[in-house]
């Protein structure tokens, strides 16, 4: 069995930024996303998919972190009032959303992807985040829609230079824009891959951090917190209770 996870809002978002010039851009991003689902969906044989929706709320990161996510902008009015529509309209077409309340999203994307290839699924979750690359191992792959390819083992550490396990504790040292997490000031991402793979993990450089150049000392003394908080930050959820059986995502296209 084959499962593909959709990202929703991640899909919508990017359709919907492409469709604003058609002559009406919620139609034409109802059916665009619904024929990218389609076509991910038969080239990765799926048998089951699931469309993981997000309510805005106030998260535990938020509760962590107030600044998290600041300055995102915000997603257009237009396709915020359509959404329950949306919604409406994919599983009129067979597709089960997911929405968990005080859940962000990727939370639920990351415990249902680990859950069913733990259970033996392979599994390829449709989005154009980075962040889920953390998750990637033989049974769980990271599909970029827009740019056609895949995140697999291989190709993360052909991109990063580091295992999928080791992508927290580089976002930890080097900080993620994205999201707008704080990391550690004075550390870029050539110097944390080298500290990685020099001591394999945060946990080790931390106990070691004397060993380093006097710069990166001095910034790891000064800013070890923030390390550790933009870890837990970045790490994704794997144990949100989601309360559903596979059978309800049985994939049955039109």
């Amino acid at each position: 069995m084959k499962l593909l996870i959709i990202d929703a809002m991640n899909l919508i978002r990017h359709i919907y930024a492409a469709a604003e010039d058609a002559e009406l851009p919620l139609e034409a991003t109802r059916s665009r996303c619904l024929a990218a689902i389609a076509r991910n969906a038969e080239q990765s044989q799926a048998t089951h998919v699931a469309m993981v929706f997000e309510q805005k709320c106030i998260t535990w990161r938020h509760q962590l972190w107030p600044d998290y996510k600041l300055g995102r902008p915000p997603m257009p009015q237009p396709l915020q009032d359509d959404l329950e529509n949306l919604q409406r309209y994919f599983r009129q077409c067979g597709l089960y959303c997911l929405e968990l309340s005080g859940w962000e999203g990727d939370d639920v994307v990351a415990s249902l992807a680990v859950k069913a290839a733990f259970a033996g699924l392979q599994v390829t979750i449709l989005s154009t985040d980075k962040g889920f690359c953390q998750l990637v191992n033989p049974r769980l792959t990271v599909r970029n829609h827009f740019d056609r390819f895949s995140w697999d083992e291989a190709m993360v550490e052909q991109k990063f230079g580091l295992l999928p396990a080791q992508l927290c504790d580089f976002w930890a040292l080097t900080g993620d824009t994205t999201n707008h997490l704080p990391g550690v000031p004075g550390i870029g991402p050539k110097t944390a891959g080298h500290l990685l793979d020099t001591h394999g993990s945060l946990d080790v450089l931390l106990v070691h951090y004397q060993q380093c150049e006097t710069r990166v000392q001095n910034a790891l003394q000064q800013h070890w917190q923030n390390a550790l908080l933009t870890r837990v930050l970045a790490r994704l959820r794997t144990d949100v209770p989601l309360g559903f059986n596979l059978h309800e995502l049985r994939w049955q296209p039109h």
